[in-house]
């Protein structure tokens, strides 16, 4: 007898395949910090972790896909099969010292998909953002023996991931995986000096188009140790070291005015490039975990990332970025996972707080990020699977030295679908 359900998850997961791309593309939230490097680094921890500060790299479940750290995936369970969807909506307010603006954006997250191989080899693959660029600024200024100057810039596009993952059991308490990524995606971006004030003196523009397409590995270790009472102590890293990206990069540069239509009006051209091949180097990505669990209760834990972003370049170009310091503390709580008759009793309830220093300072400011997350999971009707959500409240930058603070919140819903695949069921 055919599995309807196995056939109908099937469908589900090619149907998110095909729109998953189209998706990130036209979510993209507006920031003005995007312009820089290859743009924001995207998160891509599953809503549950969300919901606990973003931690990771210590934790493991057999219900969901923790790509975080690969040697985690050895959690699976040796009978089932494990889908996470996700998405997510954004708001965010863009605050001066004189105005304020707001930019919403939504879009599907993530595509996860978790399944055994061996009693000790366990697979997982799936479709992740990794980064995002958009933003619309503009400047104006006034220059002695030139008069108005307004200088426009425009970026969009981002860099998606698709990776294939392995986790190995090296004993019973240790286990080692590495993530095989594939990096796609194209970040384009404009600037242009016009002159409002002069009829005569001509506007220039420089449009780049920065196309990506690479592998990218890395590899993580992870430890578990069992203590009395049902008590787990946990703890594991994920690093992945300098990777030089393939890129291609094609740049037009002219002067023109601007015709009484609005459109450019090109006098000459000044840059031309097509085609031109080169690198993009991605820094070394360090990341440390730990977590106390009590089985099927309760979970605390906490995580470190250093990202060494001072070694960025760009076709051997060096960026004035710096290394950036993230932390992340949370955990979960469910009252009772065997009761039956009180629904209640039976939801995860999640909370986390995260900091980070960013890879950017300007005028002599660090962009600093924090936020405080909340989450549920919600158990479906006679199943392990799970409704996820998670809202994150948090705020990024400063007005100081004319700069940009960004105020967000953040709400994630997630599917974890837990099924076992390989039991044979008899019917009379």
């Amino acid at each position: 007898m055919k599995n309807k359900p196995i056939c109908r998850t099937f469908q589900l997961l090619l149907l998110i395949l095909i729109v998953q791309n189209t998706a990130y593309s036209q979510g993209r939230i507006s920031s003005p910090y995007s312009r820089f490097g290859i743009g924001d680094i995207m998160t891509t921890a599953g809503v549950n972790q969300r919901a606990m500060g973003g931690i990771g790299y210590g934790i493991s479940s057999p219900f969901f896909v923790n790509n975080l750290n690969p040697a985690t995936y050895i959690s699976f369970d040796t009978l089932s099969f494990v889908f996470d969807v996700g998405a997510d909506a954004r708001q965010a307010s863009l605050q001066t010292l004189n105005t304020t603006e707001t930019a919403s954006a939504a879009s599907l997250s993530y595509l996860k998909f978790g399944f055994p191989i061996t009693k000790w080899w366990r697979g997982a693959f799936g479709l992740l953002p990794f980064s995002s660029t958009n933003y619309h600024m503009q400047d104006l200024s006034v220059e002695e023996n030139i008069g108005s100057v307004k200088r426009l810039y425009r970026g969009e596009g981002g860099i998606n991931q698709f990776f294939i993952g392995s986790g190995f059991k090296l004993n019973p308490n240790l286990s080692v995986g590495f993530n095989f990524g594939y990096l796609f995606g194209t970040i384009n971006q404009s600037s242009a000096n016009t002159f409002p004030d002069s009829a005569y003196r001509m506007n220039y523009k420089l449009i780049s188009s920065t196309k990506i397409n690479d592998v990218y590995l890395n590899y993580g270790i992870y430890y578990r140790k069992t203590l009395k009472n049902n008590m787990t102590l946990a703890a594991g890293a994920s690093f992945s070291n300098n990777q030089n990206i393939n890129s291609t990069l094609e740049q037009l540069g002219y002067r023109y005015f601007i015709a009484s239509t609005g459109i450019d009006n090109v006098v000459d051209t000044i840059v031309n490039v097509t085609g031109a091949r080169g690198k993009i180097t991605l820094p070394t990505n360090l990341g440390i975990g730990f977590s106390l669990a009590k089985s099927e209760k309760w979970l605390v834990g906490a995580d470190m990332q250093y990202q060494m972003w001072e070694k960025y370049k760009y076709f051997d170009q060096v960026d004035s970025l710096q290394n950036n310091f993230r932390l992340g503390l949370g955990g979960e709580f469910t009252p009772s996972i065997s009761t039956v008759s009180n629904y209640f009793q039976r939801i995860t309830y999640r909370a986390g707080l995260s900091y980070q220093n960013s890879f950017l300072q300007l005028r002599d400011q660090r962009i600093n990020e924090f936020g405080i997350s909340f989450g549920l999971a919600l158990p479906l009707p006679r199943t392990r699977s799970t409704l996820n959500l998670t809202t994150e409240l948090g705020t990024r930058g400063t007005t100081a030295q004319n700069l940009i603070k960004e105020n967000y919140i953040r709400i994630t819903l997630g599917l974890s679908i837990f099924e076992r695949w390989f039991i044979i069921r008899k019917y009379d």
